[in-house]
């Protein structure tokens, strides 16, 4: 196993083993849809960026608890305070989906702003997709503030538990 993927694999574990509880997450709509545990990816050729999608409905309630793990293909370099010298960083980045609506098959949401790791902008970013059984296929944008540059990307989930 190659010294990279090694350490983007401790990466993920850590971060899965001390994050705290996932923040709820209001749905809005045909929350059935979406009951049970959904894992998946995402990816932009764009930014050349991918990551992991890990998203829970529980059957009791009407809000969901979901995270996107952002994990650099290759390391990128951050920048540092001024002055400083760019660091090269391939650490998971826990993202938090802050808005889900799910209508007539559709779902549709949004991520709480967060920092680029490369720039250090603020992003913002919406996600839309279809559902399909136990698969979601979708698309997402991000906003560089900062900026108003738009990424697009696509993204996928499996339903893996309950429903």
């Amino acid at each position: 196993m190659s010294r990279s993927l090694l350490s983007l694999l401790l990466a993920a574990v850590a971060w899965a083993g001390c994050r705290g509880p996932q923040t709820p997450i209001p749905v809005v709509g045909d929350i059935e849809q979406l009951r049970g545990e959904w894992r998946g990816e995402y990816w932009s050729a764009q930014s050349g960026r991918s990551g992991t999608i890990i998203f829970n409905l529980q059957s009791t309630s009407d809000t969901a608890r979901g995270d996107v793990m952002m994990i650099p293909a290759e390391p990128v370099a951050r920048m540092p305070d001024p002055g400083g010298i760019p660091e090269l960083s391939s650490r998971p980045q826990p993202l938090t989906v802050s808005f889900v609506r799910c209508l007539e098959g559709g779902v549709s949401g949004r991520l709480d702003p967060y920092r680029d790791p490369v720039c250090g902008c603020l992003l913002l970013t919406t996600f839309s997709g279809r559902i399909t059984a136990d698969t979601i296929k979708g698309t997402f944008v991000t906003v560089h503030q900062d900026m108003g540059r738009r990424v697009e990307g696509v993204w996928r989930a499996v339903r893996t538990r309950g429903q």
